[in-house]
């Protein structure tokens, strides 16, 4: 009697991954293809023109990590065609999981600018210590957008 259930549970569940992982498809399938983040080392960005995507994920480096505060100092690149939205920061008791999501936008000349690096200082509930640091992924060229 306790087998059923236990079916019937595993087949709901998995009825709605099958339709949760259809509609992600479908949306996705809708936007326009995916530009690339500008590389931390530097260079121009070539992107398209705008698109559905909201935000990209680029990369960052860290610059201070103080022992007594808590906070981080990261480094980051943007240009006339992307600005910074947010920084999160995700923390659990052994690891801290921190992602830059920028904002697209249509230079206003028609031109592309040379990346110029900013710094940004992320809050934590605590120092970070002995945890772990952890680059959330960056977004790549032909990649589906994650973030909606």
């Amino acid at each position: 009697m306790r087998r059923p259930t236990v079916l019937i549970a595993i087949a709901l569940l998995a009825a709605a991954l099958l339709l949760r992982r259809q509609r992600r498809r479908a949306a996705s399938s809708s936007l326009s293809a995916p530009e690339s983040a500008p590389p931390l080392a530097g260079g121009r960005a070539a992107w398209q023109a705008a698109s559905d995507e909201r935000f990209v994920s680029v990369p960052w480096e860290l610059l201070a990590a103080p022992a007594d505060e808590p906070s981080l100092t990261i480094r980051y690149r943007s240009d006339e065609q992307i600005e910074l939205d947010r920084i999160d920061a995700q923390e659990t008791p052994t690891q801290v999981f921190v992602t830059a999501l920028m904002r697209r936008r249509l230079p206003a000349g028609g031109g592309f600018a040379d990346a110029e690096e900013h710094e940004a200082l992320v809050p934590l509930s605590r120092p970070l210590g002995e945890r772990e640091l952890v680059h959330a992924p960056v977004d790549e060229p032909g990649g589906p957008p994650p973030y909606p």
